[in-house]
Order: C-alpha cells, then sequence, then structure tokens
C-alpha cells in the first residue's frame, strides 16, 4: 500500500496559501541576524474530500531537515505535565504495562518514555534521529536507552506498547511508517500502539490557523487516521481527542490489513464543510489580528508567551509582530535564541521583572490560567489574552 489513496479525488486547488513561512518553527537560532534569515517556505493546504486528507503541496523534505536543535517540549509547564502524567498512568493501566518493554517513535528527550518505564518498572526503547544525549542529562531513566536513528521498518521490534506521538504529521509518506511499524511487530504478538497526532478537525473547527506550520506535512483527522491504521493491518481499539481536544489519538493492536476501508461517510462529511470555509476564515482571522495587534503594539508593551509553533507562526503571520516587544517561554532550553523571521530574543518568565508589560498574548487558550498566575506573582500589571478568535 502507498499513500496514493490519501490524495485520491484531490481538490484542484489548495483550500489555503500562505508564503514564505518559517520551515521550523521549533528550531530557534543563535542570533537575531541568523533568525533573521532562518530558510522559509510556503504551505499549499491541499483536501481530498474522498479521504479526508490535508497536506501542503508545496512542502520540500530538504528544507525540513531536523537536528538535534529542534526543540519542542512542553514538559516545563505544569498544565502539559499534567496531561502526560495523566496518558502515562491510563496507559499503564490500560494495558498492564508492569515489567514490559516500551518502544517510542521520536520520544525527543525521552520524557515521556521515561516516565512510563518508571511507573511500571518497564524497559524502554526510543527511535530518534535527532537525539541529543547532552541535552537529555536531566530527564533521563536508568530502565531505557534511546538510539540516535530511525525507526527500523526492516526488521523485527519486540515490544509490549509501541507510542509515537507527534511524529506522524511531519513525514511525507504517514503510511509507511504505519506499515512499517505493523510489519515490525513479530507474527503473533499482540503489541499494542498509541498514535497522536495534531487534530485536524479542531484546527479547521476552532480556527486554529497558528497551528498551520510548515513542518508539518499532514493533517489528520479521525476518519482518515483510523482508515489508514485499518488499511496498513491493525485492528483500531479507541479513536478520541484529548488536551481540550487538540490532539488526536489511536488506539490498536495487530489485526487483519482492510485494504477497501473508507473513511466515515457522515464523519467525511462534516469535515468538508469545515474545510470548505476555512481558508476564507484564515485571512479573515491573520486580517483581524494585524488590525488588533496594530493597535496595540502603537500604544502599549505587548508579550507573545509561547515560543513554540503557535508563537512563531502567529509572529510571522501578522505584520505587527515585529513590533511586539517580548517573547517569552518557560523552557529554559529556548533562552536566549531567537524567533525565526522576526529575529526577536526569547526571554524567560523572570526576565520581565521591572519591566513594563501592558498586554500579554496566550498563543494557547489552555494555559491562560498558568500564564496569568505567573504574571501576577511577578509582580506584572498586565493583561493575559488568549489569541483565540
Amino acid at each position: 500500500m502507498s499513500r496514493a489513496w490519501l490524495t485520491e479525488g484531490a481538490l484542484p486547488d489548495p483550500v489555503a496559501t500562505l508564503s514564505k513561512v518559517p520551515v521550523l518553527c521549533n528550531a530557534l537560532w543563535p542570533t537575531a541576524a541568523a533568525a533573521l534569515s532562518a530558510p522559509t517556505g510556503d504551505i499549499e493546504l491541499c483536501y481530498s474530500p474522498v479521504s479526508g486528507y490535508l497536506w501542503n503541496r508545496a512542502f520540500d523534505p530538504q528544507l525540513a531537515a531536523y537536528d538535534p536543535a529542534y526543540e519542542n517540549s512542553l514538559h516545563h509547564s505544569p498544565r502539559f505535565q499534567a496531561f502526560i502524567d495523566g496518558l502515562a498512568r491510563r496507559l499503564v493501566d490500560r494495558y498492564d504495562l508492569r515489567g514490559r518493554r516500551i518502544v517510542e517513535i521520536g520520544p525527543g528527550e525521552g520524557n515521556f518514555l521515561a516516565l512510563l518505564c518508571e511507573l511500571g518498572d518497564n524497559e524502554g526503547l526510543g527511535y530518534d534521529a535527532a537525539y541529543d544525549p547532552d541535552r537529555s542529562k536531566v530527564v533521563t531513566s536508568p530502565r531505557m536507552r534511546i538510539i540516535r536513528a530511525h525507526y527500523p521498518y526492516d526488521r523485527r521490534v519486540d515490544g509490549d506498547l509501541v507510542v509515537c506521538q507527534h511524529v506522524l504529521e511531519h513525514l511525507p509518506d504517514p503510511a509507511a511508517l504505519v506499515e512499517g511499524v505493523r510489519r515490525s511487530i513479530p507474527e503473533g504478538h499482540q503489541t499494542n500502539v498509541y498514535f497522536e497526532v495534531p487534530d485536524a478537525t479542531y484546527m479547521v473547527e476552532q480556527l486554529a490557523v497558528w497551528d498551520l506550520i510548515y513542518e508539518h506535512f499532514s493533517y489528520f483527522a479521525a476518519p482518515t487516521l483510523q482508515t489508514l491504521f485499518r488499511r496498513a493491518g491493525f485492528e483500531v481499539t479507541k479513536v478520541a481527542r484529548a488536551f481540550g481536544d487538540q490532539y488526536l489519538y489511536l488506539e490498536g493492536r495487530p489485526g487483519e490489513a482492510a485494504p477497501d476501508a473508507v473513511p466515515d461517510p457522515v464523519e467525511l462529511a462534516k469535515l468538508s464543510n469545515l474545510v470548505n470555509v476555512f481558508g476564507r476564515h484564515l485571512s479573515q482571522l491573520v486580517e483581524t489580528w494585524s488590525e488588533r495587534l496594530d493597535e496595540q503594539v502603537g500604544s502599549r508593551s505587548v508579550a507573545v508567551w509561547g515560543a513554540g509553533s503557535k508563537g512563531v507562526s502567529f509572529l510571522n503571520l501578522v505584520p505587527a509582530g515585529r513590533e511586539v516587544a517580548y517573547v517569552v517561554d518557560v523552557n529554559p532550553n529556548k533562552s536566549g535564541l531567537h524567533v525565526p523571521g522576526t529575529g526577536h530574543a526569547v526571554v524567560a518568565p523572570q526576565q520581565l521583572v521591572g519591566r513594563t508589560v501592558d498586554t500579554v498574548l496566550v498563543m494557547n487558550p489552555l494555559y491562560v490560567d498558568e500564564i496569568a498566575d505567573t504574571v501576577s506573582h511577578l509582580g506584572l500589571r498586565a493583561d493575559v489574552l488568549a489569541v483565540t478568535d
């Protein structure tokens, strides 16, 4: 099977187009000059009403070359850490992961894999081509090891659970990964899988336009993701949303391949209706925030809180983003580095003490309360607003 079925019947024109956006939102730069000249690419978001698949037709995999400088860890946020802790405990209980072996695809620093290992006295093995052990010394478990390599499709991989969080959307051929994982499971071995991606339905329904970034080749809604796994030979046991409905996850186990499986037509029709108006709403939302931010920076000191993909996308898409006074992030690995496209230096929250900040724009509404508490503890008298609509 190839990914050809995903793009079958694609609409002739993109549903949304963005020009010259940063290629890697989560790769910050050592100097402002380097950040201002960071590589850019175009997004031509295409859609297949047959499969429900969304993808960037203008994607160039050679531009999106990941290395150890790529930094997208969210574990420094208490809100996110609570989500991860709850997920790990649920998986350990659901699959009785005690004294078992867990394999993770793209574990990054290894935070989640270490948690799964420690909760159930499990053995962990991670595969990550961009892994940098020098940056992962504080988040390690003696029960796990991470190999700086791609997941091996061509040989048997023994594990009781295979985990893959926020990797599938980055791949030009996501079907190859799913099929490769299925092939690697030994015959007769009931290895369970947990895959998690950004939810495309949330993006088009809630107009989360700042989630539209170059490094995401694919965007999956539930009916498409489920069909992808069924065709590859998995029995899908659960598909649901998580983390404020922003994430979509699928759980499954080896089964018989269903090469003729198609997405649920009712769910597909709902998705198509949302996608059909997404491009127009995207343009309107960027225009609205261009006006709002232009007014703000003209008379107030504005900070954007979040130097991840949402924040970088917002700063680059909204022209007045270049006039923002501060870009803030709690991840210490980002402090002092610079935002691609705009050149902003990222500051830690503590660096705002003694400075004038009138407005704090929060890029993810799930973090508003957490950030408002931090702003208050820092003694700042700033309005804390979510960039939502």
